[in-house]
C-alpha cells in the first residue's frame, strides 16, 4: 500500500510539472494536420481528454513520421501484437517497479485492500471518436459472464475468497472493483497490462443482450460460426487475438488490415490520449507494420538484413545466434538489448500430470523417482555451451534467481550430471526389463516412448531438445521429440494431449507475475479447467496444487507488505519441490531485443515479461533520428 501511494505521488509530481501544457500548444503529426484542414478531423485540442498523459521520453523529444517495420508469424503470433499496443487501466513503468497512471489517472485502495477504485481522465475517446466511460468497463464484464462467450463463466483470475469480484459502476468516470477479500496486487495485475474494458457502442450490436438474438445467429451462420457467441469472438477479438480488425480500440495506433494477411498495418490513432512534455501528441511514428513470415530463420535473415526495424518476440531466446547477431549488426544497422529478467527456465520439461492415453506412461510422469532420474541423466553444462553459448545458468527457473521467491535448494535439487544414478533410481523403480535395442520396458513388459512436443516458434525447442532427446536414450529411455507449429502446440497442450511439452518461463522478478510457478494447462490442464470453472469442470487437484493457487490467488494478493508476500512465494517455490512437476534444465538471465539505430528512445534497459513487455518500453515515444 505504501508502494502503490508513493507512485501516486511520484506521478502527480510528474503531471503538475508540465500543466502548463495547453490546448493552445499542442501539436499533431502532419498526416493529421492535414486532416484537420480538410475539414476531416477536429483540431487536436478538442480529441485529447481534459488531462493528457504526459510522456517524458526515454532520451529526447521525437520528431513525427515513419514507419517502424517488424515481423510475426500470423494469427498464432497474436499476442505479440497485443504486446506491444495494449494499454490497462494503470501501467508499470520499463523495469516493472513503479505503477504510472495511463488510462485511470489515478486510483484509490480502501483500507481493508477489498475495494479498488479507478477515476478515469475525461474526455477520454476510441479510435473512432466516441467516448470512452465507464459503461465500456461495465460492458466488458457483462461479457465476461456471457456463457455464449465464455462457457466456462469468469476465469480464476476474477474470483477471490470463492467469490467474482463486484464491479460497481459509481460515475460515468468512476468505477469501483469490490472482492471478497483483501486483494492489493489486483492493481499490480492490471499494471502488467491486463484491460479491463471494451467498446460497448461497436460490440454491443453482436451481443444477444443488445441485439435480437435470431438474427445474431442468422449472421453468424452466414459468416460460417456456429453461433453468435463465436461471431462476438470474432468481432472483438476476445479469447482469440485481443484485437479484431474494425474493432475501435485505445491503443496508439489502429489496425487496417489482419493478422493474416502480408503485413498487419497499423495507423495511428488520433485521437491517442498522451502527449510529450511539450505538447506533441503521440504517437510519434505514424505506422506499424508486422511482416507475416513463415519462420523464425526468415525473421533472423531480415533482421540482419536491415528490414526489420524492432523485434524481440520469436527472437528473445535465440541465445545461440548471438555470435551471429553480433557479426551483422553493422550490415543489418541495429542494436542488440539485453531485457532484464529473461527467461531462468529456457527449456523445462513439462510433464502433464493429467495425461490420460496411456495408464502407464502416465503413472511414469508422475513418479517422483522416475523424474528425479531424468534429471540426473541431463548434462545441463553440454546444453549451456552448445545451445547458450555459456550465457545460462543451471536450475530448473521456476523463479529468476533475484525474484523475492526464489529458493536456491528448490532450484538447484538433482541437477548434477550423473547418468549412473539415473540408471539406479530407474533399475530401483522396476524398469529393469529392456528391448532388443536397448531401451527399458514399461513394467507390463510393453514398449516405453516417451513424447516431448515442442514450438517452432522456440528454435532452441528443437536443438535443445535432440540434446534432451539423447540424454534419455542414454538412460534407456526410448524418446520422440515433436516440434511442431505453436498453434497446434498450444492446442494439444490445452486438449490434454501432450505427454511432456517443452515450455519457456520467463520472470519479471516480481511476485504475483508470470506464470512459471503457476498451475496451468501448460503442466496440468485439468487441474487448470477445475480452477477456471470454480470445481464445476476438470479435475480436482490434490491438496498441495489447491494450496499453491489459493497462495497465489487469494494470500498473497491480499497483502500490500512485499516481505510477507515474498515468503509466500517462497512456499510456492517449496511446494514445487516437493511435488517435482517439471524440470528444468539451464536459464538465461536476460532476453534479447533488438532496434535500428537510429530508431531513438527505446530504453537501453527494460524488464522482460508477459504481457507488459514491449508496450511498457513506450513505443508510441520511439521515433526516427
Amino acid at each position: 500500500m505504501k508502494k502503490t501511494l508513493c507512485v501516486i505521488l511520484v506521478t502527480t509530481v510528474m503531471l503538475l510539472a508540465y500543466a502548463n501544457v495547453s490546448l493552445a500548444a499542442y501539436n499533431e503529426a502532419p498526416i493529421l494536420a492535414e486532416r484537420v484542414a480538410a475539414g476531416e478531423l477536429a483540431p487536436v485540442g478538442e480529441r485529447l481528454p481534459a488531462n493528457p498523459l504526459v510522456i517524458e521520453p526515454f532520451e529526447e523529444i521525437g520528431t513525427y513520421g515513419g514507419i517502424v517495420r517488424n515481423a510475426h508469424r500470423g494469427p498464432s503470433d497474436n499476442t505479440g501484437y497485443y504486446r506491444t499496443v495494449r494499454e490497462p487501466l494503470v501501467n508499470y513503468d520499463n523495469m516493472l517497479i513503479e505503477i504510472n497512471p495511463n488510462l485511470a489517472e489515478s486510483w484509490d485502495v480502501s483500507e481493508d485492500g477489498t475495494e479498488i477504485t479507478f477515476h478515469l481522465r475525461e474526455g477520454l475517446k476510441w479510435s473512432d471518436g466516441h467516448p470512452f466511460t465507464t459503461d465500456d468497463i461495465m460492458f466488458w464484464w457483462e461479457v465476461q459472464n456471457t456463457r455464449e462467450i465464455f462457457p466456462a463463466g469468469v476465469g480464476a483470475n476474477w474470483i477471490a475468497g470463492g467469490k467474482p469480484v463486484e464491479v460497481i459502476q459509481v460515475s460515468d468516470l468512476t468505477v469501483t472493483f469490490k472482492w471478497a477479500v483483501p486483494y492489493a496486487a489486483f492493481v499490480n495485475w492490471l499494471a502488467s497490462g491486463q484491460e479491463t474494458f471494451l467498446p460497448k457502442h461497436y460490440l454491443s450490436q453482436f451481443h444477444s443482450n443488445y441485439a435480437d438474438v435470431d438474427a445474431l445467429e442468422e449472421m453468424a451462420k452466414n459468416e460460417g460460426y456456429t453461433d453468435w457467441g463465436q461471431l462476438f469472438v470474432n468481432r472483438s477479438g476476445e479469447r482469440t487475438n485481443w484485437r479484431s480488425l474494425g474493432s475501435p480500440t485505445m491503443d496508439a495506433w489502429y489496425m487496417t488490415t489482419g493478422f493474416d494477411a502480408p503485413i498487419l498495418i497499423s495507423e495511428r490513432n488520433p485521437f491517442y490520449f498522451k502527449v510529450d512534455p511539450v505538447g506533441n501528441q503521440l504517437p510519434y511514428v505514424d505506422t506499424l507494420h508486422r511482416i507475416l513470415v513463415e519462420d523464425i530463420e526468415v525473421m533472423k535473415l531480415m533482421l540482419m538484413a536491415g528490414e526489420i526495424d524492432y523485434i524481440t518476440r520469436n527472437l528473445w531466446t535465440t541465445y545461440g545466434d548471438l555470435p551471429m547477431y553480433i557479426a551483422n549488426q553493422e550490415r543489418g544497422d541495429y542494436r542488440i538489448i539485453n531485457t532484464h529478467g529473461g527467461t531462468p527456465g529456457a527449456l523445462n520439461l513439462m510433464f502433464n500430470a493429467n495425461y490420460e492415453e496411456d495408464a502407464g506412461i502416465a503413472a511414469l510422469i508422475n513418479n517422483y523417482d522416475f523424474k528425479k532420474a531424468l534429471s540426473y541423466s541431463i548434462d545441463r553444462e553440454e546444453i549451456n555451451d552448445v545451445r547458450f553459448n555459456g550465457l545460462a545458468r543451471s536450475g530448473h527457473g521456476h523463479f529468476h534467481y533475484e525474484n523475492p521467491g526464489y529458493v536456491e535448494e528448490v532450484d538447484q535439487r538433482y541437477i548434477e550430471y550423473n547418468p549412473e544414478l539415473a540408471n539406479q533410481i530407474l533399475d530401483e523403480i522396476g524398469l529393469t526389463a529392456r528391448d532388443a535395442n536397448g531401451f527399458r520396458l514399461k513394467p507390463d513388459g510393453s514398449q516405453l516412448t516417451l513424447i516431448i512436443d515442442g514450438s517452432t516458434h522456440h528454435q532452441h525447442h528443437s536443438a535443445g531438445g535432440e540434446l534432451i532427446k539423447s540424454y534419455f536414450e542414454d538412460v534407456g529411455i526410448r524418446t520422440v521429440l515433436n516440434v511442431i507449429d505453436r498453434g497446434l502446440y498450444e492446442a494439444k497442450r490445452e486438449g490434454n494431449q501432450s505427454m511432456i511439452s517443452f515450455a519457456d518461463l520467463a520472470d519479471p522478478l516480481i511476485p504475483l507475475e508470470q506464470t512459471g510457478h503457476r498451475v496451468t494447462y501448460v503442466m496440468a490442464p485439468l487441474w487448470e479447467l477445475w480452477f477456471e470453472s470454480n470445481g464445476t469442470q476438470g479435475v480436482e487437484p490434490p491438496a498441495d496444487v489447491i494450496r499453491l493457487m489459493d497462495i497465489y490467488n487469494t494470500l498473497a494478493p491480499a497483502t500490500s507488505d512485499v516481505e510477507v508476500r515474498a515468503a509466500y512465494m517462497r512456499e510456492i517455490a517449496q511446494i514445487w519441490g516437493d511435488n517435482f512437476w517439471t524440470i528444468g534444465t539451464v536459464g538465461v538471465p536476460f532476453n534479447l531485443s533488438f532496434a535500428k539505430n537510429n530508431l531513438r528512445n527505446v530504453p537501453a534497459d527494460g524488464a522482460h515479461s508477459h504481457p507488459a513487455n514491449p508496450a511498457i518500453y513506450r513505443p508510441y515515444q520511439w521515433f526516427w533520428k
